[in-house]
């Protein structure tokens, strides 16, 4: 008899899933390689024990077996929805230029409850005129104004290293953020970052932790139930504490334009914007006007924080995995040495001078290729594009694995070993190194990142010789690129 009890929950099963799951998208899927699909659990299973630590693996795992035979392209089923990974040249360069595929997947929305709606995860409209809004922010005469935040905060970070300069080994990751951090707020809201407001920056840092809590949880994808979850809780915690200092900081810079009689700034074209006063995000933001209608204080608060969340993560790991990498190769040390005397000399660093540091561009190319701070990017697909030998399903998300396109053996040789040069080379296709992304969607702020990494990096070799622990840092997801910590030690120079 208990046979026949489980015939029909076998049969119920069965009947269930067919309920549930597209047939069309069970259709296309079966062009893409993969683990064998389980009726309504899909492949949620293989996430049992994965953390950020296992991630990186278990998709370039996935990706080695599966994503290099046939279309080139892999597909993981969590129940009835599919994950489609990409890291092929051809097929990024359909995607990022399509404009069927400019909305954010749908993992994008775990962060909405918490950063709002902004250009990172809008779309449409919306998107567009966000993004029309902020671009003038990054024109390069308000970077050159930014340049004087960095050099600033650049400094402090330096006299802490000094006080550690004796060649012993330390984590550089802690004290790198701080200085990152505290740089973006002061670009971002005109601001400097006071000991009390600590709690804002520790609650920026952990959202995303708890974010990918949530996106290696397969059942936690699943709204009601995350809305149980202890996660779900720490998540609000940390929204809470950004929107309580960011509506602060919001209500007080917009009293303090009042009072400067801003309103003879708010006519200025989109080019002007910002140029004729040293103006911060914030500032830009305040003074825009959407169909003749201010922006809310919701509508600038989610984009200061999409602005501080997505930019201080990604700098400092451009970095510190920088300052990797000139330490373990003594022979790249050298030649930055060298560049940085030919440029400047005993001059102090400028804004001019760090555009005529070819090498050090090649430098850290070649850094973010090994160790790229956003590892993987996402797209979500409405309507079905046809690729030529396949067609691309709606209603699916389609991931686009950078850490196994730059490690492909196809597409970079010898792509284990760490060869600056190689950007020198014009031979292959754009859409082989996108680190930044690519496309209208790239990222806005990557001339501004640029800028303060180049100017962390050169002040630092001016100052101090870089030494190498000899540990290899142990990289980990995390929404972006995570390491156990970057240990190395510094002496001043002679």
């Amino acid at each position: 008899m208990w046979l026949v009890y489980i015939a029909l929950v076998i049969l119920f099963i069965y009947i269930l899933d067919q309920i549930l799951i597209d047939k069309r998208l069970l259709e296309l899927s079966e062009k893409f390689n993969g683990p064998k699909r389980l009726p309504i659990v899909g492949n949620a299973l293989e996430f049992l024990g994965i953390g950020p630590k296992e991630y990186y693996d278990f998709v370039k795992k996935n990706q080695l077996t599966f994503g290099r035979t046939k279309t080139r392209i892999s597909r993981f089923w969590i129940g009835n929805q599919i994950e489609i990974n990409v890291d092929d040249p051809k097929h990024l360069e359909i995607i990022l230029t399509n404009n069927k595929f400019l909305s954010k997947s749908s993992q994008y929305s775990f962060l909405n409850a918490s950063l709002g709606d902004g250009l990172l995860f809008s779309t449409n409209q919306k998107w567009f005129t966000r993004r029309r809004i902020i671009t003038p922010t990054f024109h390069f005469k308000i970077l050159e104004q930014f340049f004087e935040v960095f050099i600033k905060h650049n400094q402090k970070l330096m006299s802490q290293i000094e006080e550690k300069a004796d060649g012993k080994m330390f984590d550089i990751f802690p004290f790198v953020t701080a200085s990152v951090m505290n740089a973006i707020c002061e670009t971002a809201m005109g601001c400097e970052m006071k000991a009390e407001d600590f709690e804002y920056l520790e609650a920026v840092k952990d959202l995303g932790y708890h974010v990918s809590t949530r996106f290696l949880t397969p059942w936690q994808r699943i709204d009601f139930l995350f809305n149980l979850s202890s996660t779900k809780r720490e998540q609000d915690k940390c929204a809470r504490i950004m929107h309580k200092f960011t509506t602060k900081i919001i209500e007080e810079r917009r009293q303090k334009l009042m009072e400067e009689k801003a309103e003879s700034l708010g006519n200025l074209d989109d080019d002007d914007v910002g140029l004729k006063k040293k103006m911060c995000l914030l500032d830009v933001l305040l003074l825009s006007k959407v169909d003749g209608e201010s922006l809310t204080n919701a509508d600038i608060q989610e984009e200061v924080d999409t602005f501080t969340f997505a930019g201080h993560d990604t700098t400092t790991n451009a970095i510190c995995f920088t300052l990797y990498t000139i330490a373990k190769y003594p022979g790249v040390q050298e030649k930055l040495n060298e560049e940085i005397q030919r440029v400047f000399g005993d001059r102090d660093v400028t804004f001019k001078g760090i555009n005529e540091m070819k090498y050090l561009d090649l430098v850290i190319k070649e850094t973010m290729r090994l160790y790229p701070p956003v590892p993987i990017i996402s797209r979500r697909l409405h309507e079905e594009v046809d690729f030529g030998d396949f067609i691309a399903p709606a209603n699916a998300n389609y991931n686009l694995i950078l850490y196994t396109l730059f490690k492909n053996p196809e597409v970079f040789e010898k792509p284990e070993e760490f060869i600056p040069e190689r950007f020198l080379s014009t031979e292959k296709s754009p859409y082989a190194f996108i680190p930044f992304s690519a496309g209208q969607r790239n990222c806005i702020g990557q001339k501004f990142a640029l800028l303060n990494v180049k100017n962390n990096l050169i002040n630092i070799m001016r100052k101090f010789d870089i030494i190498w622990s000899g540990k290899e840092p142990s990289v980990q997801i995390n929404l972006t690129l995570k390491c156990d910590g970057i240990f190395i030690g510094f002496k001043p120079k002679k």
